[in-house]
């Protein structure tokens, strides 16, 4: 991506300011001073966002954008060459790394997204497990009975377990996979399919055998030099252990305590109402674990989130960009409450403005989860101190989101009650164009990863639950 950010002249500390700010979160950031300098500042940053696959950004002053065009438009330049062809060497080691397997995972990351048919079949040969990261969340239907969910430190715990107890990894273009997840030095064997040397780093010094090319190349010819493999006992155990993760997520939705909604439920039941080709974006909060643990996606469908995983705000303008760039197809955002009043409502303004453009297209959902605190916060310090009664990190203003809308020109829809959460997306994915849904849920309801908080700490029952405790043992 290229982003031209302007500047005026007037203000000069601005441009420093706003090179300074965008060089933290870019791979290119420069500052064009004169019009004669724009033909070569398009040039090196076009060829740095080509190179490095990210976002380079021209800052440039009022005064240049406003000049006019000197002389002929310079001719195109060459891109970067496309990445070399894997070695033959490496990749001969990576088989014979891979062929003594007993139990493998293949772990796919954003890179690898192109090579999800390629990934399928190693694993197959193999008899492996299969997890994603976070942001190649839709490079395998959720249907494959291997595929073991998100690896992240607050991601799937089946991948998690698979991640404990195998004995070769193969990383497929998996440079977005959180360090923190690898198992230690000498615990595994770990090949690496990346575009460049450098695109995986490894801590500790861990043992790998690299493969450097275009990873869905390199799949291709890595998978007629493995041998398939006859055991299929730990492709077995994969399956049973998936089969009982999803068995488990499809339960807790279902589970209510008091009147509000289980936020599990709202992504479930839009997992089952889900249109084909739709685009499902996500936040930073709590939204992110429902997302991670309850949508199944299908061939053909896309989902998006900050690669910046605790960036809060991202959802919004997003799914924005989704329908602008894809107007053919469902968009569905899903955020919290904190992060659509930290910038989210903003940006349902430029929906409004552009209501005229949107209202005959599929549908374009905001759906919010209101549950008046920075949730997933609150959960982690809760998990920290392992104690589930410590109290809300931070209470969101508390806001009638779907009245907000409303002000403002677009369609809205406000669901307390947990039996109406199904004909609600229904009703809401039936329609056309934009509209807020507003489901107000019960902040309570524990992420996988804090569920089982206190548990280990408070065994022993407090004194004044003891006469419920007896209670409980007496009947049974």
């Amino acid at each position: 991506m290229l982003a031209l950010v302007g500047a005026d002249p007037a203000a000069r500390h601005i441009g420093g300011h706003a090179v300074r700010h965008l060089a933290e979160v870019c791979v290119y950031c420069e500052e064009v001073s004169g019009p004669e300098l724009m033909d070569d500042a398009l040039h090196r940053a076009v060829r740095a966002a080509l190179t490095d696959r990210g976002v380079a950004s021209l800052v440039v002053p009022r005064h240049v954008l406003a000049a006019p065009a000197r002389g002929a438009p310079p001719a195109a330049r060459p891109v970067p060459p496309p990445p070399r062809p894997p070695a033959a060497k490496d990749l001969r080691r990576a088989a014979d790394v891979l062929d003594g397997a007993g139990k493998a995972v293949v772990v796919v990351g954003n890179a690898g997204r192109p090579a999800s048919r390629q990934v399928v079949e190693v694993a197959r040969l193999l008899g492996a497990g299969v997890a994603t990261t976070a942001l190649a969340r839709d490079a395998l239907p959720d249907d494959l009975p291997c595929l073991a969910g998100v690896a992240g430190p607050l991601g799937s715990e089946a991948a998690a377990t698979l991640l404990r107890e195998c004995d070769t990894l193969l990383l497929a273009g998996a440079e977005d996979l959180d360090p923190a997840m690898l198992p230690g030095p000498g615990r595994c064997r770990i090949v690496t399919v990346d575009r460049e040397p450098d695109d995986c780093p490894l801590e500790g010094g861990a043992p790998a055998v690299r493969v450097t090319g275009d990873v869905t190349a390199c799949l291709e010819a890595l998978a007629p030099l493995l041998r398939p493999t006859a055991d299929r006992a730990w492709r077995t155990r994969v399956e049973r252990l998936v089969g009982a993760w999803r068995d488990e997520g499809a339960a807790r939705p279902r589970r209510y305590f008091g009147t509000s909604v289980n936020p599990r439920s709202v992504v479930a039941e839009l997992s089952d109402r889900l249109p084909d080709r739709a685009v499902v974006v996500t936040d930073s909060g709590t939204s992110l674990d429902w997302w991670t643990r309850h949508l199944r996606l299908r061939p053909g469908m896309r989902s998006l989130l900050s690669g910046h995983l605790g960036l809060p705000g991202a959802a919004v303008p997003h799914a924005v960009a989704a329908r602008f760039a894809a107007p053919d197809r469902p968009v569905i955002a899903l955020v919290g409450d904190g992060a659509l009043q930290g910038g989210g409502l903003n940006e349902l303004l430029t929906v409004r403005r552009h209501l005229d453009r949107l209202a005959d297209l599929p549908p374009l959902v905001f759906c919010v989860f209101n549950n008046g605190d920075l949730n997933r916060l609150t959960w982690q310090r809760r998990a920290a101190a392992g104690d589930p009664l410590v109290p809300l990190s931070a209470e969101v203003p508390a806001l009638p989101y779907a009245e907000c809308a409303r002000l403002a020109g677009l369609p809205a829809v406000r669901c307390d009650r947990p039996r109406y959460v199904g004909s609600v997306w229904a009703d809401v994915l039936a329609g056309r164009g934009p509209v807020l849904l507003e489901f107000v849920v019960d902040g309570e309801t524990p992420p996988d990863w804090a569920a089982g908080v206190g548990t280990a700490d408070h065994s022993r029952p407090a004194p004044l639950l003891a006469p419920l405790a007896k209670f409980l043992r007496v009947s049974g």
